[in-house]
C-alpha cells in the first residue's frame, strides 16, 4: 500500500452484535479498488472544476504563456525554472542529434547505448564533479540504484516526506531483505537515536530525503547532516534533489551536492532531474564512486529492461550540460533568484500566507480546504495566472493552496501582478466558500508561527446571521427532546445513549486511569435566525490504535512489538471522529430545504477546532448514506469518501413465529427452524432493564463474569483491533435508563451466565451495542444466534418497530431476515506519519494461514 492508500486509512464503527466464531467478509478494511475509487473521485472533483487534467492549446510557446480554455495566462505552473527549454542552444542540440540519429535508437543499453551516451554521462560527471549515470527519468533512477546499493544488512529510514517516488522504490529495498522505517520530517534527533541503535546490529543506515521538498518547498537540513556523519560512521545518506537541480548550486550541482561537506558527499547518492529546470528528459545519479555507478549501471533493473533516453533528448542533455558550465547559466540564477525574493517581500508585504519562507522558486500560497484552493485559482485564471492547485492527495487537504512556480521567464511585472491577484482573489475564494481567514490561519498554525498576521487588511470574517452554531460539551445542557427528534432513531446515539456513554467516558478515563477510556465529547447544532434547527451531530475525541483495520497477522505483529517495548500505545493516535466508537448509524441530521450546506460548514469548522485543539491525527464522518450531493459537497471540503461495512436493519413487522419464518427465505427458515428458534428453550433468558431494581442488585461477581465474557469476543477479534472498553461499562448499561441486558443461562444457572448483549431501547428502535460469550456454549448452543433472537423479541416487547443490528456478520443477520443499508466514511487526514510507518511494517509481515480456532468480534 502506498503513501496515498495510507492517508486514506479509516478508523472503525462499532460492529454492534457480530459474528463470533466467522471471518467477517464484511470488514471495513478498504481494499485497493476501495481506495483507488477514493482517488478516483477527489481527482475527478478537480477534473469536474476544471482545474485539473487540463490541455494547453497554444500552436507555440513562448515559456512565459499558455492558453487553456481560450484563456492565455501567464505561466505559474512550470518546473522549467531557469526557463531553458526554449533557448536556442537547447534546440539546435534537438535537431543536430534528431538529424544525426534519428528519433530513437531501440536497445537496450546491456547490449548498445546510442552513441550521444557516452559524451552526455561524461559532461554530467564534470558538471557534477562525480561519476553520473543517465536513467530513463528520476524515478526509474531510485529504482535501478536503491535496491542494488542498499543491502540486506542496511537499514533505510525514509524521511516520512521524501518523494513517492523513493517510496516505491524502498519496497524492492524492503523486499531484499533490508529493514525500511519511517522517521518524522526533518527529525533529525530520531535520526541520530536510529543510528546509535543499529551501530552494533547492521552494516549501514541509509537516510532518503528529498533536497527540495516539492509542495512547501522547505530543504534539506545539510548542516545538521554534516554533524551527523562526523559522529555517525554508519551513515549514509540518499537524496533526490529533483526540484532543486539546476536552478541552484554551482554550474547547477543542485542543493544537496553544493550544501553538503566532502565527508558527506563521500557517503551520499544523489538523485537529480534532468526533466526539470535542466529542460531536457530522464534523470541522472550522481555516486560518491566509480564501484557505486559500474554496479547499478551493470544490475539496476530499469537501466536493463527499460527504454532509454532517445537520441533528440540525449542532444538536449548535451546542449544544456554545456550551458550550465557557462556565464549564462549563473546570470539566469541570480534573476531567478531575484524574482522570488521579489515574490518572497511583496506577499510578505500583502500579507500572504506562504506556507515556507524558503528562497526556492515552488512558492505554496495556503488557501485551507480544497474548494477554496479551488476557488482560488479559478479566479486567478480569470485574472490571467495560471497556478497548480495543490490538494489532496499531494498535501493534507485542509492544508490546500495555490502552487506557484517562479521561472527566469517571469518578468518584476507578472510577478507583482499575481501577488496582487492573490491577495485580492484569496479573502473573496474564502468568502465565497463560506470559509473565514480563522480557518486558513488554524490550519497553517504551525507552518505560520511566527510570522505576521496574514491576509491584512482584515477581511470580514463573520458568519452569515441566519445561522449560529450552538455548542455543548455534555448532552446535560442539551434539549433530550429535541436531540432524539434528530437523531435518536438513527442508532445508539439517543440522550439515553449519551448519557451512559459520559458516564462511562467523559474525562473520567472508565476509572482506569487509561487515556483510552478518556473521550471528549462535543455536541453541535446550527440554527437559523428563528432557532429551528438546520444541522446537527456529535462529536468524540479519544485515542485509537492505528492498526485497528489492518488485517489479523499485522496487528499480530504490532501487538508484538507493544509487548516487547512495554508500550501499549505504540501506533496510536488521537482521532476526532463523528459519533463514537460505541454508536453506529447516521450521526448528521441536515435539513436539507434549508441552507445545510452553510450549516454543514459550521460543523466541520468545529470539528477542524475540535481536532487542531486535541492534536489529532484527522477528522472521520462514519456511515452517512449513499448521496451523491453530500459527497460532492464533502469532497470539496476535503474529504476522501470510503466504503464501510453495511449497517444491518430487520423491520419488527411480524405478530408471531409464523409470520416471522413465512418472510424469510427458504433456506434462512430452514436455518431458523433447526439452529435457533428449537434451541430458545434451552436457555432462561434474563431481561435487566437499566436502573431497574433487579438491575441495579446484580452482584459484582456477575458483572465480573460478564465483563470477562466482553473481553473473551475483544480478545479473539484482532482483525478489528480496539482498545478493550473498562469494566465500568457493565456497570453503566445495568444502571442507566434506556438500555436493556440480556442475559442468556443455562438451567444450571450456578455457572453463570453464558451470553449477554447490551442494548440501547427507545420507542422507534433496538439497537444492539456489544455483547460477551462464554465460547463453551456458542457452537454446541447457538447461544450468538440466541442474542440476535432475543433483539428481535426485545422489540416485540417494547413496540420497536425496527432493530437495529449494527455492521458485519452479514450471513447470520441475513437469515433473520435483515436488510443491509449501505455507509461510507469521509475521511480527512491531517498527519498521516503512523499509518505510514504501520504500511511499511505491514510490507514487512507475511500473512498466515488462516487459523483453525474460531474468532469474534465485540
Amino acid at each position: 500500500m502506498d503513501r496515498l492508500q495510507r492517508a486514506l486509512l479509516l478508523p472503525a464503527s462499532s460492529p454492534g452484535i457480530a459474528v463470533p466464531g466467522t471471518d467477517t467478509r464484511g470488514n471495513i478494511v478498504a481494499t485497493s479498488d476501495d481506495l483507488l475509487n477514493a482517488v478516483d473521485e477527489v481527482i475527478s472533483d478537480g477534473v469536474r472544476r476544471g482545474m485539473l487534467h487540463n490541455h494547453v492549446q497554444d500552436e507555440v510557446l513562448d515559456g512565459r504563456h499558455i492558453t487553456i480554455d481560450g484563456r492565455r495566462m501567464v505561466n505559474f505552473g512550470s518546473c522549467s525554472y531557469l526557463g531553458l527549454e526554449t533557448h536556442p542552444v537547447l534546440k539546435a542540440a534537438v535537431r543536430d542529434a534528431v538529424e544525426r540519429f534519428g528519433t530513437q535508437f531501440s536497445s537496450s543499453r546491456s547490449y548498445a547505448s546510442a552513441p550521444m551516451y557516452r559524451d552526455a554521462e561524461a559532461e554530467l560527471t564534470a558538471l557534477f564533479g562525480r561519476p553520473t549515470l543517465i536513467t530513463p527519468s528520476t524515478s526509474m533512477g531510485h529504482i535501478a540504484a536503491m535496491p542494488t546499493l542498499i543491502g540486506s544488512r542496511d537499514v533505510l529510514l525514509l524521511d516520512h516526506q521524501v518523494h513517492h517516488s523513493v517510496q516505491t522504490a524502498a519496497k524492492l529495498v524492503q523486499a531484499g531483505g533490508a529493514r525500511v522505517e519511517l522517521i518524522p520530517h526533518n527529525d533529525l534527533r530520531t535520526l541520530d537515536r536510529r543510528l546509535t541503535s543499529y551501530r552494533r546490529t547492521h552494516r549501514r543506515v541509509w537516510y532518503a530525503a528529498d533536497g527540495l521538498y516539492s509542495m512547501y518547498a522547505d530543504f534539506l537540513p545539510a548542516g545538521e547532516l554534516n554533524e551527523l556523519v562526523e559522529t555517525h560512521p554508519n551513515l549514509a545518506l540518499y537524496v533526490d534533489d529533483a526540484h532543486a537541480a539546476s536552478w541552484t548550486g554551482r554550474h547547477g550541482r543542485g542543493y544537496a551536492l553544493e550544501r553538503l561537506s566532502a565527508a558527506a558527499l563521500a557517503r551520499t547518492v544523489v538523485a537529480l532531474s534532468l526533466n526539470k529546470s535542466f529542460a531536457a528528459a530522464g534523470g541522472a545519479i550522481a555516486f560518491p564512486d566509480e564501484e557505486s555507478r559500474r554496479r547499478v549501471a551493470a544490475v539496476g533493473g530499469p537501466l536493463i529492461f527499460s527504454g532509454p533516453v532517445q537520441p533528440p533528448m540525449l542532444g538536449a542533455i548535451l546542449g544544456s550540460a554545456r550551458l550550465h558550465r557557462s556565464p549564462e547559466v549563473a546570470a539566469r540564477q541570480d534573476l531567478l533568484r531575484d524574482r522570488i525574493r521579489l515574490f518572497n517581500r511583496l506577499a510578505a508585504d500583502a500579507g500572504l500566507p506562504v506556507v515556507s519562507a524558503s528562497e526556492a522558486p515552488i512558492r505554496c500560497v495556503g488557501a485551507g480546504v480544497t474548494s477554496v484552493a479551488y476557488r482560488l485559482t479559478e479566479r486567478l485564471r480569470d485574472a490571467g495566472f495560471y497556478v497548480n492547485t495543490a490538494v489532496f492527495p499531494a498535501v493534507p487537504a485542509k492544508r490546500s493552496g495555490a502552487r506557484v512556480t517562479l521561472t527566469a521567464h517571469h518578468t518584476e511585472d507578472d510577478v507583482a501582478g499575481l501577488v496582487s491577484a492573490l491577495a485580492q482573489h484569496l479573502p473573496t475564494a474564502i468568502a465565497e466558500e463560506g470559509a473565514t481567514v480563522d480557518d486558513l490561519r488554524r490550519a497553517f498554525a504551525r507552518q505560520l508561527r511566527g510570522r505576521p498576521a496574514v491576509l491584512h487588511p482584515p477581511v470580514d470574517d463573520r458568519r452569515s446571521a441566519a445561522l449560529r452554531l450552538e455548542e455543548h460539551r455534555s448532552i446535560e445542557t442539551v434539549d433530550a427532546a429535541e436531540w432524539d427528534a434528530l437523531l435518536g432513531g438513527r442508532g445508539a446515539c439517543d440522550s439515553a445513549a449519551l448519557r451512559m456513554y459520559e458516564s462511562v467516558f467523559a474525562d473520567r478515563r472508565g476509572g482506569t486511569g487509561r487515556p483510552e477510556d478518556s473521550w471528549a465529547f462535543r455536541y453541535l447544532l446550527v440554527r437559523d435566525d428563528s432557532g429551528r434547527p438546520v444541522a446537527a451531530t456529535f462529536l468524540t475525541s479519544t485515542l485509537w490504535k492505528d492498526d485497528m483495520l489492518s488485517p489479523e497477522h499485522v496487528s499480530r505483529e504490532i501487538e508484538r512489538r507493544r509487548a516487547e517495548a512495554g508500550d501499549p500505545y505504540l501506533l496510536s493516535s488521537p482521532m476526532v471522529g463523528m459519533g463514537s466508537l460505541l454508536s453506529d448509524g447516521d450521526h448528521l441530521y441536515l435539513d436539507r430545504s434549508r441552507n445545510w450546506r452553510a450549516a454543514l460548514r459550521l460543523l466541520l469548522q468545529a470539528a477542524r477546532a475540535e481536532e487542531d485543539a486535541t492534536g489529532s491525527a484527522g477528522l472521520v464522518l462514519r456511515d452517512l448514506p449513499d448521496d451523491q450531493e453530500l459527497c460532492e459537497f464533502l469532497l470539496g471540503e476535503g474529504f476522501a469518501r470510503i466504503p464501510i461495512w453495511d449497517t444491518w436493519v430487520r423491520e419488527v413487522d411480524f405478530d408471531d413465529d409464523e409470520e416471522f419464518l413465512a418472510q424469510l427465505k427458504r433456506k434462512h427458515r430452514q436455518h431458523q427452524r433447526r439452529n435457533v428458534l428449537p434451541w430458545e428453550a434451552h436457555f432462561a433468558v434474563e431481561v435487566l432493564r437499566g436502573g431497574s431494581a433487579e438491575a441495579t442488585a446484580v452482584p459484582a461477581h456477575v458483572r465480573d463474569r460478564l465483563y470477562r465474557m466482553y473481553l473473551a469476543v475483544h480478545a479473539r477479534k484482532l482483525d478489528l483491533n480496539v482498545f478493550p472498553l473498562p469494566r465500568l461499562i457493565v456497570d453503566a448499561v445495568l444502571e442507566s435508563p434506556g438500555w436493556e441486558t440480556i442475559v442468556l443461562h443455562l438451567p444450571d444457572r450456578a455457572a453463570g451466565p453464558v451470553a449477554f448483549g447490551a442494548l440501547n431501547v427507545s420507542g422507534d428502535r433496538i439497537a444492539t451495542v456489544f455483547l460477551g460469550l462464554d465460547y463453551a456454549y456458542v457452537a454446541s448452543h447457538h447461544s450468538y444466534q440466541q442474542l440476535l433472537l432475543q433483539a428481535l423479541r426485545a422489540a416485540r416487547r417494547l413496540g420497536a418497530p425496527r432493530v437495529l443490528y449494527g455492521m458485519s456478520a452479514e450471513l447470520q443477520k441475513s437469515r433473520f431476515g435483515a436488510r443491509p443499508e449501505k455507509r461510507w466514511a469521509y475521511v480527512q487526514s491531517t498527519d498521516t506519519y503512523n499509518t505510514d510507518v504501520l504500511a511499511h511494517i505491514a510490507e514487512g509481515v507475511t500473512a498466515e494461514p488462516a487459523a483453525a480456532t474460531p474468532r469474534a468480534s465485540r
